[in-house]
């Protein structure tokens, strides 16, 4: 493969350098996500002839999807680019779930953006970058529209997206730029690129689209993906203004309790339909969803929130997501079942579930260190028979009785850690742990349940 360094930058790095230049600081840590492809092989050469001048570190992980018999051979080209280019390289191999409800792609995109996030975070990466460009964001403009998605489908993918609990900052410096000038710069600097087999199976809804659709656009319309790219930031402001409105909306239906927050069904009810829908999705999006649901699905959601009895529970899951209807409000949590039964060493937090136990020092109570090392602790869900002391001198009782004492929702007692000691259920939410385990002046730790209530 010929040396891009040798060659003039072209007018595409310059393109590229501005959008950088708009989201990141000089000496800034930057990954890029590199499959080998046309469009991540021209940014890859643009950011290690960019580099220098501003100081990035720049470094390139290839998402190895063990989906086609050529994938070895895509990351070893990857690896030997990155190479010629002095360019760190990483191979990370993913597991794609083929039987994935929401379809192959779907799945293998998931696989391959928890694995870029991952590395990034373990590696202090600044910003992640990826080569989408103005076909692929009118392509997928086209397929949620033709699949009836609403504002938020139709935004398509955000050239920006901050940084947050769980992901790094994600930029997409390509997005406004379409296929052939990608191509245009890739040849005039005589680069070579992999091809995956897969792009040409039009059974795949993208690739039907960019087969068989874009190009018959393109050739009436030469701009056609640009302006449909266009469409879709313009339609990304709006729906970050309808964002604004939702998270207004949420803030004033929410309330606290002792197990999270929920958000109150009354003033919801009194919303005009369009800002139910509004705040919902948002809340569904807030909570992890992996796709929103379609307007049909979301009425009649709406329609058993709005006409739930104070005590019904109205158990409703989408994509990742449970909603539960409880005394006059609803409840968000992710919609997953609890682990089986899982050891505690004496570690201060355990990601347990859909939350996390919190072990809080304290003196002279709690779980003496001493004790921790001694006996045999794990964590599991509760089980028919269990019964817990629920305080000093009173007896032991069921987990729906302790439940209830504590105001523990019912949807929640499945989903709550039980800590054993040898074997004996002996604490869960709502109870106090028994003074046995404590020792007077020695440090202790008090469990503390956190479940991702919101």
């Amino acid at each position: 493969m010929e040396n891009s360094r040798s060659r003039q930058s072209p007018d595409l790095f310059s393109r590229i350098e501005a959008v950088l230049g708009a989201h990141c600081a000089p000496g800034a840590r930057l990954l890029v996500g590199y499959s080998g492809g046309l469009d991540s092989t021209v940014l890859v050469h643009a950011l290690a002839a960019l580099r220098e001048r501003h100081g990035w570190a720049v470094e390139c992980v290839h998402v190895h999807h063990g989906l086609s018999p050529h994938a070895d051979r895509w990351a070893q080209a990857c690896a030997a680019t990155c190479d010629e280019l002095g360019l760190p390289f990483t191979a990370c191999r993913v597991d794609v779930a083929q039987d994935s409800p929401d379809g192959l792609e779907c799945a293998a995109r998931e696989a391959r953006y928890t694995a870029l996030h991952a590395h990034a975070r373990t590696h202090g990466i600044d910003l992640l970058l990826t080569a989408h460009h103005a076909d692929d964001q009118a392509e997928t403009l086209l397929h949620h529209m033709v699949r009836g998605a609403g504002l938020l489908g139709m935004a398509g993918m955000p050239a920006w997206r901050a940084a947050d609990a769980h992901r790094v900052a994600l930029l997409r410096p390509l997005l406004g730029v379409s296929r052939a000038t990608i191509e245009d710069c890739a040849r005039e600097l005589g680069l070579c690129w992999v091809e995956d087999e897969s792009n040409q199976d039009t059974r795949f809804a993208r690739n039907y689209l960019r087969r068989q659709v874009m190009p018959v656009l393109s050739a009436r319309w030469p701009r056609a993906a640009e302006t449909i790219a266009g469409l879709a930031r313009r339609l990304g402001e709006a729906q970050g203004l309808l964002d604004t409105l939702a998270q207004a909306d949420a803030g004033t239906l929410c309330q606290g309790t002792t197990w999270g927050d929920c958000y109150r069904i009354e003033p919801l009810a009194a919303l005009e339909p369009a800002r139910q829908r509004n705040v919902l999705r948002w809340l569904l999006r807030r909570h992890g969803a992996r796709t929103l649901p379609n307007e049909a699905w979301l009425d009649e959601w709406l329609r058993q929130i709005c006409s739930a009895q104070a005590a019904a529970e109205c158990p409703v899951a989408h994509a990742g997501v449970a909603g539960f209807c409880h005394r006059g409000a609803l409840w968000l949590m992710p919609d997953m079942p609890p682990p089986a039964e899982t050891a505690w060493d004496g570690a201060r937090t355990v990601v347990w579930g859909a939350g996390q136990m919190v072990f809080e020092p304290a003196l002279g109570r709690g779980i003496a260190l001493s004790a921790v090392g001694s006996t045999r602790f794990s964590l599991r869900a509760r089980a028919p028979g269990d019964r817990l002391p629920r305080g000093p001198a009173r007896p032991r009782a069921s987990v729906k009785q302790i439940a209830q004492e504590s105001g523990l929702p019912p949807w929640l007692r499945d989903r709550a850690p039980i800590l054993l000691a040898g074997g004996v259920p002996v604490w869960m939410p709502g109870c106090e742990l028994s003074a046995h385990f404590a020792a007077p002046g020695e440090p202790g730790l008090i469990p503390v349940w956190r479940p991702a209530v919101q």
